[in-house]
């Protein structure tokens, strides 16, 4: 079948779909978790599936037209009826074979296809999802600083991914870039769309169905250059869209607008500026204090150590910052993730008025270990002979998973003042890497300048508060975003109470 006649079988279905009542759409949240992510992989083959069999439906109703056309010998039955043999075969068929020809073409023998598709609809994703997904997108070429057409073509950090983006998707993208003021990016996203889109002659009737058709482009195109000052091209290429589509009343909404942004000379968007060179250097690659400082085997905290000591590696004495390596085997990881089905949910954060709430600083599923099994007890021992802290009164195990971009945004983990007042303060943090992230994820220390990326089976503690139990600002720290992989870590914060002797606060030292 012809590309073209699949892409408008799929689009003859959509239609009906769309037709039909809506369902209520659920929230799921699928962008900020990889491992939810996994789930649409299924929904989009059940419907790739459905629009295959629809597809050949169709064909079969086609090749049956063909067929027919093919024995009346159509080209030559337009000649004049002068043979009674000739005209018995016209006056037959336009008695009787144009009705059931009729009936053919009103049947709709899909329309149980058209159930399948509504019968999944609420787990599809919503636009909160598409545009979680592109502020990821968004941040990971910030991060790392890719270029916009190397992205579209599936190359990361210099690493071609089998995958690509089409036209259609540049543009979404670039509409999204100029809702967070990022018109830079949005031009170079368009351009790119926009080269895809001229390249196929046969995409243009497509993507209007879908609800983008070219004089769409034209419109963004003309925004993104008033807002960049270009104006006069602005006025330009509206001129030209708006003499190919007179009909298009926002084409002169927007001429209006151009010619009042040119009258009184609107300053152009402020190019925004935000280096933070440390953080850009120590994502893309590992960073380390230049101190000499080194590996050990840890053996003090138990009995059990001097039987089978921790790799232990020093990052930094103030504040005290060390890797642990292979801590976590791969069995127990295993069983780790598999407490977790089911129960992932968005995380929140505490506001200052003490509600929760969504951060959009921070793109992750978590769940809290609340089990008393052999395996949280096995890890809360490790946990205790990997710190020396007493963590029988310590917060549940965290386990989080990350989405496309995942990030955590630049943060502490000691309470502030107005949190105290119900909560003892987090004198530790440790953080256990449950996989390895292939590219991206890095947990960096910006004021540090350390930051180190995650190995499957290894643990990073740091001390949150000084020597006087206050908390320390230079452990401010973040998770990178991550550009490849599934990102799986387990927290542990230890609370301050429990360890007043065993790491009494000094007024001074």
């Amino acid at each position: 079948m012809p590309k073209l006649l699949i892409s408008l079988a799929i689009l003859y279905l959509l239609v009906l779909v769309k037709s039909h009542s809506k369902p209520k759409i659920l929230e799921n949240n699928y962008a900020i978790s990889i491992y939810d992510m996994s789930k649409l992989i299924d929904y989009e083959h059940y419907l790739l599936n459905i629009l295959q069999k629809f597809a050949n439906a169709l064909q079969k109703r086609v090749d049956t037209l063909e067929y027919y056309l093919e024995m009346t010998d159509y080209d030559r039955e337009k000649n004049l009826a002068e043979d009674p043999i000739k005209h018995f075969r016209i006056t037959r068929r336009l008695h009787s074979d144009y009705v059931n020809w009729v009936w053919f073409m009103e049947e709709q023998p899909w329309g149980t296809l058209v159930k399948d598709i509504i019968a999944i609809a609420p787990e599809m994703p919503t636009l909160k999802d598409v545009e979680e997904a592109i502020r990821g997108l968004r941040l990971i070429q910030w991060t790392y600083s890719l270029p916009t057409a190397e992205m579209a073509k599936g190359v990361l950090q210099d690493i071609h991914h089998n995958t690509s983006l089409d036209g259609m998707q540049c543009i979404t993208i670039a509409r999204h870039m100029v809702n967070y003021k990022d018109f830079i990016r949005a031009k170079e996203w368009l351009m790119v769309g926009l080269k895809m889109y001229e390249a196929d002659e046969e995409i243009e009737y497509i993507y209007s169905q879908l609800g983008m058709p070219l004089v769409d482009f034209y419109e963004l195109f003309v925004e993104i250059q008033d807002e960049l000052g270009s104006r006069y091209l602005a006025m330009s290429e509206l001129q030209l869209a708006i003499k190919n589509w007179p009909e298009k009343v926002s084409l002169q909404r927007a001429l209006s607008r151009l010619k009042m942004n040119i009258r009184i000379g609107k300053e152009p968007a402020e190019k925004k500026n935000k280096s933070k060179r440390v953080y850009k250097k120590c994502c893309s690659s590992e960073c380390r204090p230049t101190a000499k400082l080194y590996c050990l085997y840890k053996t003090t905290s138990s009995y059990f150590l001097r039987l089978a000591p921790l790799k232990m590696e020093l990052l930094s004495l103030d504040p005290y910052m060390v890797l642990f390596h292979d801590v976590v085997s791969d069995k127990d990881i295993v069983s780790i993730r598999n407490l977790t089905k089911g129960k992932l949910a968005r995380t929140v954060t505490v506001s200052k008025d003490g509600n929760y709430t969504e951060d959009p600083d921070r793109t992750t599923k978590g769940t809290w270990l609340v089990e008393n099994n052999a395996l949280i007890q096995r890890l809360s021992q490790l946990t205790q002979d990997m710190t020396n802290f007493d963590i029988h009164d310590a917060d549940p195990f965290q386990v989080l998973n990350y989405g496309i971009g995942g990030f955590y945004g630049i943060h502490f983990d000691f309470l502030e003042d107005a949190e105290l007042d119900n909560f003892s303060d987090r004198i530790a943090t440790a953080v256990f890497y449950l996989s390895d992230v292939p590219q991206g994820g890095a947990t960096i220390f910006p004021k540090l300048g350390l930051s180190v990326f995650p190995k499957k089976g290894s643990a990073l503690l740091w001390y949150n508060l000084d020597h006087k139990g206050d908390g320390d600002n230079r452990t401010a720290h973040s998770a990178c975003p991550t550009v490849v992989g599934s990102r799986w870590v387990m927290t542990k914060w230890i609370n301050e109470r429990e360890q007043i002797f065993r790491r009494p606060c000094l007024t001074s030292i």
